[in-house]
């Protein structure tokens, strides 16, 4: 009888565990979070950002309505897709009215990460990059773009993965308050000049976080499984929330969707981002 206990108690945590982990990943969430910069211009204060990342080609509700609802009743100012959102054998349909949906409420920007470019391996990946320029979105690949916004100016600029991997520096008129999207988190620790915010996605949380340890893997970047226990690959030293070095921050979401196994560890989000013009506090 003790065993028929002990078995049956062991079947029901484990099936407890992977009801948990089924619902975790699912249940979509906001995280919001208040950067304080001293950089700030005053028009700018209060200006609310809404990042997305890392969704491969994972659907959130027919047409990504969901996602799109989710995002937008953030009320956000602007919209910053992070990178790694399609890649083939998969439709880029779901994705292109996400960014249709977005764009007709709200400005939309694009910055690639390293899972797009497989688009590249398997055709016209230019074509793939009007597609989303004609759904709505402002191209950022290597690329800048000031926006007016009240009585300011700020740029908002972007690296392409070929730069981020390469840790390439970017250039920026630095008499204007600038955003960075670059999907790799590391390259806040890279660039030889910073902006005033970097926004990042790439490491998924972490993929797992454990009580005291934290964050557990980074993305291999493309590496073979036999790599991937490198232990360059354990315990990133960004994975989610808000970074600063003096008066610049990173903040890197945890983005949406499945990395290797259509399993996720920690809740998809759309990071909610609200800029404030005072003392750094990090609220991570």
């Amino acid at each position: 009888m003790f065993w028929l206990w002990f078995f049956c108690g062991a079947a029901a945590v484990v099936l407890l565990g992977v009801l948990t982990v089924f619902l975790v990943g699912r249940i979509l969430r906001y995280r919001s979070y208040t950067v304080f910069l001293p950089t700030l211009p005053p028009a700018l204060d209060g200006y609310r950002i809404a990042v997305i990342s890392d969704l491969h080609d994972r659907r959130f509700g027919r047409a990504n309505r969901i996602l799109a609802h989710k995002v937008l009743a953030a009320s956000p100012d602007l919209v910053v897709i992070a990178g790694d959102m399609h890649e083939p054998p998969h439709d880029p349909q779901p994705f292109y009215d996400l960014i249709k949906t977005l764009a007709s409420k709200v400005p939309v920007t694009y910055t690639e990460g390293n899972h797009d470019l497989r688009v590249a391996s398997q055709g016209d990946y230019s074509a793939h990059l009007s597609k989303i320029a004609s759904c709505g979105a402002v191209l950022l690949n290597d690329a800048q773009h000031p926006i007016s916004y009240g009585n300011e100016i700020f740029l908002l600029c972007g690296q392409s993965w070929a730069s981020v991997s390469q840790g390439r520096s970017f250039s920026a008129d630095l008499r204007y308050f600038t955003l960075l999207v670059a999907h790799d988190p590391m390259q806040f620790d890279r660039l030889s000049t910073l902006p005033d915010l970097l926004i990042s996605g790439h490491v998924h949380g972490g993929i797992l976080r454990l009580p005291f340890l934290g964050p557990i893997f980074a993305p291999g970047n493309g590496a073979p499984i036999s790599k991937r226990f490198s232990a360059k690959y354990f315990f990133p030293k960004y994975s989610r929330g808000l970074y600063y070095q003096g008066n610049k921050c990173l903040a890197v979401t945890q983005g949406l969707g499945f990395s290797v196994l259509p399993v996720r560890f920690i809740p998809p989000e759309v990071m909610v981002l609200t800029l404030k013009s005072g003392e750094i506090l990090n609220n991570s």
